[in-house]
Protein backbone atom coordinates (compact mmCIF):
# COMPACT_ATOMS: atom_id res chain seq x y z
CA UNK A 1 0.00 0.00 0.00
CA UNK A 2 1.25 3.48 -0.70
CA UNK A 3 2.28 6.21 1.71
CA UNK A 4 -0.84 8.33 1.24
CA UNK A 5 -3.19 5.51 2.20
CA UNK A 6 -0.96 4.51 5.10
CA UNK A 7 -1.08 8.08 6.43
CA UNK A 8 -4.87 7.92 6.17
CA UNK A 9 -4.96 4.75 8.30
CA UNK A 10 -4.85 1.90 5.76
CA UNK A 11 -2.54 -0.24 7.91
CA UNK A 12 -5.01 -0.13 10.81
CA UNK A 13 -7.87 -0.97 8.44
CA UNK A 14 -5.94 -3.90 6.97
CA UNK A 15 -4.97 -5.21 10.40
CA UNK A 16 -8.55 -4.95 11.66
CA UNK A 17 -9.94 -6.72 8.61
CA UNK A 18 -7.42 -9.53 9.14
CA UNK A 19 -8.39 -9.83 12.82
CA UNK A 20 -12.13 -9.89 12.10
CA UNK A 21 -11.82 -12.41 9.27
CA UNK A 22 -9.97 -14.98 11.38
CA UNK A 23 -12.27 -17.60 12.84
CA UNK A 24 -15.33 -16.24 11.04
CA UNK A 25 -15.64 -18.93 8.37
CA UNK A 26 -14.02 -16.70 5.76
CA UNK A 27 -11.09 -18.95 4.88
CA UNK A 28 -12.01 -18.64 1.19
CA UNK A 29 -11.60 -14.84 1.29
CA UNK A 30 -8.17 -13.50 0.36
CA UNK A 31 -7.03 -10.22 1.88
CA UNK A 32 -4.12 -8.50 0.20
CA UNK A 33 -2.73 -5.01 -0.08
CA UNK A 34 -2.23 -3.27 -3.40
CA UNK A 35 0.26 -0.52 -4.06
CA UNK A 36 -2.33 1.78 -5.59
CA UNK A 37 -5.76 1.77 -7.21
CA UNK A 38 -5.51 5.44 -8.14
CA UNK A 39 -8.14 6.59 -5.64
CA UNK A 40 -5.72 7.99 -3.05
CA UNK A 41 -7.78 11.09 -2.32
CA UNK A 42 -10.65 8.79 -1.30
CA UNK A 43 -8.56 6.25 0.63
CA UNK A 44 -8.12 4.07 2.40
CA UNK A 45 -9.92 1.96 -0.17
CA UNK A 46 -11.20 -1.58 0.13
CA UNK A 47 -12.14 -3.33 -3.10
CA UNK A 48 -14.27 -6.46 -2.81
CA UNK A 49 -13.75 -8.69 -5.82
CA UNK A 50 -15.38 -10.48 -7.62
CA UNK A 51 -18.35 -8.60 -6.09
CA UNK A 52 -17.05 -5.41 -7.74
CA UNK A 53 -17.74 -3.21 -4.75
CA UNK A 54 -15.37 -0.35 -3.96
CA UNK A 55 -15.42 1.13 -0.48
CA UNK A 56 -13.70 4.48 -0.04
CA UNK A 57 -12.74 6.51 3.00
CA UNK A 58 -12.69 3.33 5.06
CA UNK A 59 -11.79 3.75 8.71
CA UNK A 60 -10.71 1.09 11.20
CA UNK A 61 -14.23 0.97 12.70
CA UNK A 62 -15.68 0.23 9.24
CA UNK A 63 -13.72 -3.02 9.03
CA UNK A 64 -16.14 -4.75 11.41
CA UNK A 65 -19.10 -3.73 9.23
CA UNK A 66 -17.33 -4.85 6.05
CA UNK A 67 -16.70 -8.29 7.52
CA UNK A 68 -20.06 -8.72 9.28
CA UNK A 69 -22.34 -7.21 6.66
CA UNK A 70 -20.57 -7.61 3.33
CA UNK A 71 -18.32 -10.65 3.59
CA UNK A 72 -20.64 -12.72 5.80
CA UNK A 73 -24.09 -11.54 4.64
CA UNK A 74 -23.43 -10.19 1.14
CA UNK A 75 -24.86 -6.75 2.00
CA UNK A 76 -23.24 -3.69 0.40
CA UNK A 77 -22.45 -0.82 2.77
CA UNK A 78 -23.87 1.96 0.62
CA UNK A 79 -22.51 4.88 2.72
CA UNK A 80 -18.95 3.76 1.86
CA UNK A 81 -19.57 3.43 -1.89
CA UNK A 82 -19.60 6.03 -4.66
CA UNK A 83 -16.61 7.94 -3.34
CA UNK A 84 -14.34 7.37 -6.35
CA UNK A 85 -15.20 8.26 -9.94
CA UNK A 86 -17.23 5.53 -11.64
CA UNK A 87 -14.83 5.39 -14.59
CA UNK A 88 -11.92 4.65 -12.22
CA UNK A 89 -13.92 1.84 -10.63
CA UNK A 90 -14.66 0.38 -14.06
CA UNK A 91 -10.99 0.49 -15.12
CA UNK A 92 -9.82 -1.24 -11.94
CA UNK A 93 -12.54 -3.90 -12.20
CA UNK A 94 -11.57 -4.53 -15.84
CA UNK A 95 -7.94 -4.97 -14.79
CA UNK A 96 -9.00 -7.36 -12.03
CA UNK A 97 -11.18 -9.29 -14.51
CA UNK A 98 -8.24 -9.60 -16.90
CA UNK A 99 -5.92 -10.92 -14.19
CA UNK A 100 -3.43 -8.06 -14.59
CA UNK A 101 -4.01 -6.90 -11.01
Amino acid sequence: MNVDCRVRGATKVMDRLQERMQGNGLENVELRPYMCFGGCHDGPNVVIYPDKVWYGGVQEADADKIVDQHLKKGETLTPLTGKVPKDLEEIIFQLLDSGIF
